[in-house]
């Protein structure tokens, strides 16, 4: 009986990696809430080794990992292609048994298109992050996308930005693609009424494309209490800011789901990436009512509205902290800004709204439905 749906995670990533990065509860819980709404089992691919003891608090999931006797020696990219050559023949009962693929990344999109032809499942390609719209891939990028936008049965994306030039691009239909932001558990996120540790907040990678540099820089210059929490190559930058600041503070991690006594321990949240997708941190953030101090940059900007739930800011670390001394200064707008962003995410990220939503394009897929009307017919009898 065909009733499991297939998790494709992102080549190279594994539970043991999610869980790392306090990323762990937060994605499974919303496979949970997707396979309770479709009826589904979840079947996870992983590219990680012996990850079952990651699914102690969820029983009802099944795991496929890379076998030990690949060495893990080997670089990463070989390792990926000898599991996927072999796991097309080793997990063939287990691919048999599924109802549809998911890729959490694009990047897993063509290990998805072969066991989709091999194993007949029909495929839908999730872009949590999607860069071509403003940053064009090379020829061979720009074929696997056309490969793969042709022959998916479902594409779901988080930015509208990246929606509207994946439908005039390849001139992929309405029908084939769906816009939806990151989903947040409004249940978990949502504010409470306590002191204000902090008054800024930022949550994520330590790297470039987060522009640590510049943040690092505002940070500095600015007279109030900053809170950074996370890890990464660009560490030296926050170590250099802490010296010139003793208001500034870090952790390293912090799991997911006790993420939100931060939140709520801060009157601000600010993320000045270059790029994002649809950053779940700004948007947990806004849930807990916080107002986002963000780069104009993609992914950012559909979300923040300048003036009525944050500021939208440009590359400039003196105009930035003018701005962000303006908004500290200005009685009440904080907080009015505060419960704009938190009526925002409630209207577009709502779990219970997407689950659903994503449950109804699982339906629009005609294979998808033959499946479930066959099992229902089962279930009568």
């Amino acid at each position: 009986m065909k009733r499991s749906l297939l998790l494709l995670m992102t080549p190279g990533m594994s539970l043991e990696k999610w869980s790392e990065i306090g990323q762990l509860t937060r994605e499974l819980n919303y496979y949970k809430s997707l396979c309770i709404e479709g009826n589904f089992d979840l079947l996870i691919y992983s590219y990680g080794r012996s990850e079952r003891r990651y699914l102690s608090e969820y029983p009802e999931f099944s795991v496929l990992n890379m076998p030990g006797w690949i060495p893990a020696a080997l670089p990463f990219r070989v390792q990926n292609l000898i599991y996927n050559l072999w796991s097309i023949i080793k997990f063939r009962a287990f691919f048999r048994r599924c109802i549809l693929a998911k890729t959490n990344q694009f990047s897993a999109s063509i290990f998805g298109l072969i066991i989709k032809w091999i194993h007949g499942i029909p495929l839908l390609v999730r872009m949590g992050y999607y860069y071509s719209h403003f940053k064009p891939p090379g020829f061979f990028g720009r074929l696997q996308e056309r490969l793969v936008f042709k022959y998916c049965d479902l594409i779901l994306v988080t930015s509208s930005e990246a929606s509207a030039f994946i439908k005039a691009t390849y001139q992929v239909p309405d029908r084939k693609i769906l816009f939806m932001c990151n989903t947040i558990d409004l249940k978990l996120f949502h504010p409470e009424d306590r002191i204000k540790d902090f008054d800024l907040l930022f949550i994520g990678r330590l790297e470039d494309q987060k522009n640590i540099e510049l943040l690092s820089k505002v940070l500095a210059d600015l007279n109030l209490r900053s809170l950074i929490i996370g890890k990464g190559s660009r560490m030296r930058f926050v170590k250099d800011a802490m010296n010139k600041n003793s208001g500034i503070h870090w952790i390293d991690m912090v799991e997911n789901s006790t993420l939100p006594d931060y939140y709520n321990a801060s009157r601000c949240f600010i993320l000045l990436s270059e790029y994002e997708g649809n950053p779940k941190v700004s948007l947990e953030a806004m849930a807990c009512g916080l107002p986002v101090i963000g780069m104009d940059s993609p992914g950012i900007r559909e979300c923040v509205i300048t003036g009525v739930n944050g500021i939208i800011v440009n590359n400039d670390a003196d105009e930035i902290t003018r701005q962000i001394s303006s908004l500290f200064y200005t009685t009440g707008k904080i907080q009015k800004m505060g419960m704009s962003a938190l009526a925002w995410v409630s209207n577009a990220c709502d779990k219970n709204t997407n689950v659903k939503r994503e449950i109804d394009h699982y339906h629009s897929l005609q294979k998808l439905e033959q499946s479930l009307v066959s099992k229902q017919k089962t279930e009568v009898c």
